[in-house]
């Protein structure tokens, strides 16, 4: 019987958390086509099933599941090597992996990049714009900067400026529209149908328009600015965005923002990685100085 390589495991441990060979592929940065060869060599050469493929997704068979807890342990130990091998290199070149949310990477982070990529020309940025929740742990990303009220405790941290939110439509929409009364005509533009209990939700009933309706859902912050700016209904935006747009402006009367806060974060093992602390001390610095635009007061 043909020994397990750890490009096999991660294979396995992919399509045990993804339950897809599309959703490993994905993962891994692979083409579903290289995950599913694997799969069926590792399967032909045990000579045994480790998933069944059902419609919600693979499942574990009884010898897949004996070997999941071995997997796992064997992955530990590998990424925790990688770790600190990675975390003894002292030069300033190599690669850099960052995740963002992709409205950061969008309105804020490109030029900043741009100006240490100058700084240091040896170093590679690779930024991976996404709404997932990058392992660090697992080597997903080196540095990720995230909104979050508190880091995992494991991490790194360092807190940056909150983020504010505030009211913003056009000017057109606004002299279309009453917002206030018993019968408001505005509309509000919501995250998700089903976040009548979230934060949006307080946000709305603590303005000035909580009598207003919620006819349109755009769950992605970068698309609600632009059903904004087509006039679909007024939103709650991030001010870094929305202030940076000259067809929206702010609605309400007084200064009042919603904030949002947000972290540098970063594992352990790597704070002595020279480059990864270069980045992160570069970037802490860069972000500070836009803190007006960050929090509405530019």
């Amino acid at each position: 019987m043909k020994v397990f390589e750890w490009d096999d495991l991660r294979i396995f441990l992919a399509i045990l958390r993804g339950r897809s060979v599309r959703a490993a592929a994905k993962l891994m940065g692979v083409s579903h086509s290289t995950v599913s060869r694997r799969l069926q060599a590792m399967e032909s050469q045990l000579g045994i099933k480790l998933f069944v493929r059902h419609p919600q997704g693979f499942i574990l068979t009884e010898v897949g599941e004996a070997m999941v807890e071995r997997a796992e342990r064997v992955e530990s130990e590998i990424l925790s090597m990688e770790r600190e091998i990675f975390g003894r290199d002292a030069t300033l070149s190599g690669p850099i992996r960052i995740s963002m949310p992709p409205l950061i990477a969008q309105y804020l982070i490109m030029p900043l990049i741009a100006d240490f990529a100058a700084l240091y020309p040896e170093i590679q940025i690779e930024i991976d714009a996404t709404y997932e929740i990058a392992n660090l742990t697992r080597r997903n990303a080196d540095i990720a900067i995230r909104f979050q009220a508190e880091p995992e405790g494991h991490l790194v941290g360092h807190r940056l400026a909150d983020f504010a939110n505030a009211l913003y439509a056009t000017p057109g929409y606004m002299a279309k529209h009453s917002f206030t009364g018993e019968n408001p005509t505005g509309q509000w533009i919501n995250w998700l149908r089903d976040s009548s209990r979230g934060t949006l939700a307080r946000w709305q009933a603590d303005s000035d328009y909580a009598n207003c309706h919620t006819r349109h859902y755009v769950a992605d912050p970068s698309s609600q600015l632009q059903a904004v700016k087509a006039e679909l209904g007024f939103a709650y935006l991030f001010c870094f965005m929305a202030d940076q747009e000259p067809a929206l402006m702010r609605m309400q009367q007084s200064e009042k923002f919603e904030f949002i806060p947000a972290w540098i974060l970063t594992h352990p093992d790597l704070v002595s990685t020279e480059r990864v602390r270069v980045c992160v001390r570069f970037l802490l610095n860069a972000i500070a100085k836009h803190q007006s635009l960050i929090q509405g007061t530019a």
